[in-house]
């Protein structure tokens, strides 16, 4: 046995050693350096003096000297300004990057992709890990050309412009989705994406990373999001959501931002419920006005040592939102602290009968300028006591639970000797 698990290793090592052998660069002049990577090579063209049909024509030449681990393409401009069908040239390819040099203008240069851009003429795709677009104006994305794309884990178009990303077609293996607009581009309607759509029937089930920051996004265009029970992280700042996405299935997500851009006062949060547990959740929820403020009308999910920012201004911290979800196991609340909350007997919940919970709640201040802390318990002690009993009540509850599994305990252990 112990012979040939050695014989299997040496087997496993002369293969490897086999491989990097195999693969090599040629010493050709050449617009795309190619560097020994193993298993394979890499290759970075330079598409300043280069069309596409010249370096697809790279692509096939370096076939024999080793698969292509990388693929990167910076200078696009003038000569390259399209990618035609099998661009690829038959190449299974882990990591593609088209970089531009667009000027951050959408007057000018631009960049087409052929509906059959990475797919081979037996309708095999190439792109099999993660394709990035960088500063690259597009216009629209016709997102038909990554049909097929089934071993496609990363799509992300870095501060490039793109209006419209269409018919996003199911991705089997697709985990990062990004969409990152850093700038406002010259003569732009708008900044970044102002829409997303899926094809029909289309799913993103396997996504664990959706990262659309500073687009111009409504709410039609992320109502698949409430369908990705894996996701983990989701960055959603500097859009035009007037509401906050249903994140209740979402299990495992464990990092979540959003600005709301809404004249809608009310906002209602579903965050994870069950939760896998793995990480704590971190939430951070903006508004793109300074002046707005919101009220949080609806506060639910599993909170297990949490941290909820909430960023945009509010007036109000009202016991049936937060109480249940402060007496969970560890939430803790962090306020703006430009926030002024109405305070007196609306805050006696917190004051007054939940009073260990004010470690919990950060940037508490009241409309007269003093935080929580300092209102003094004398100040509402004649409030009503309804908060109070509710209290007591749950108080009760908490002991009848622990006296019930308690006497359940003793049961069993009492009934085991009789077993035995």
């Amino acid at each position: 046995m112990a012979n040939r698990f050695f014989l299997l290793t040496m087997f496993m090592v002369f293969a490897q050693l086999t491989n990097a052998q195999k693969a090599s660069c040629p010493s050709v002049y050449s617009m795309c350096y190619c560097q020994v990577s193993y298993p394979g090579i890499i290759l970075d063209c330079d598409a300043n003096y280069d069309s596409p049909e010249s370096i697809r024509e790279r692509l096939e030449f370096y076939k024999p000297y080793g698969p292509i681990m990388s693929l990167r393409i910076q200078g696009i401009g003038d000569y390259f300004n399209y990618v035609p069908d099998d661009f690829l040239a038959g190449n299974q390819i882990p990591e593609v990057k088209f970089i531009c040099s667009h000027g951050h203008s959408t007057k000018g240069n631009m960049l087409m992709l052929s509906s059959r851009a990475f797919t081979d003429s037996t309708d095999v795709c190439g792109l099999t890990g993660n394709v990035t677009f960088s500063d690259c104006n597009m216009r629209d994305f016709d997102s038909t050309t990554l049909t097929n794309c089934n071993q496609l884990k990363k799509l992300a178009f870095m501060d490039s412009h793109v209006d419209r990303i269409r018919n996003l077609p199911t991705l089997e293996s697709l985990t990062n989705f990004t969409v990152y607009s850093r700038s406002l581009w010259s003569y732009a309607s708008q900044k970044g994406l102002s829409q997303i759509t899926l094809a029909p029937g289309a799913l993103l089930a396997n996504l664990t990373y959706l990262d659309l920051t500073g687009n111009s996004l409504g709410d039609d265009s992320i109502e698949f999001i409430p369908q990705l029970r894996f996701l983990q992280e989701l960055r959603l700042e500097g859009n035009n959501f007037t509401s906050v996405t249903n994140l209740t299935n979402a299990i495992d997500l464990h990092t979540v931002s959003m600005t709301l851009n809404s004249s809608a006062t009310n906002v209602s949060i579903w965050l994870p419920n069950p939760r896998s547990q793995f990480r704590h959740l971190s939430a951070k929820f903006y508004s793109i006005s300074s002046s707005m403020v919101y009220d949080v009308a609806l506060l639910e999910g599993m909170f297990v040592n949490d941290v909820i920012n909430f960023e945009f201004k509010m007036d109000e911290f009202q016991e049936d939102v937060f109480l249940s979800p402060l007496q969970s196991n560890g939430l803790t609340i962090y306020l703006n602290s430009n926030s002024r909350i109405t305070c007196g007997c609306r805050i006696s919940w917190l004051i007054r009968d939940n009073r260990p919970l004010l470690d919990r709640v950060y940037n508490g201040i009241c409309m007269d300028g003093r935080s929580f802390a300092t209102i003094p318990l004398e100040e509402v002690s004649c409030c009503s006591t309804d908060s109070l009993l509710r209290r007591i009540s749950f108080l009760q509850k908490e002991n009848d639970n622990l006296k019930a599994n308690q006497n359940a305990r003793c049961s069993r252990e009492e009934a085991l000797p009789a077993q035995l």
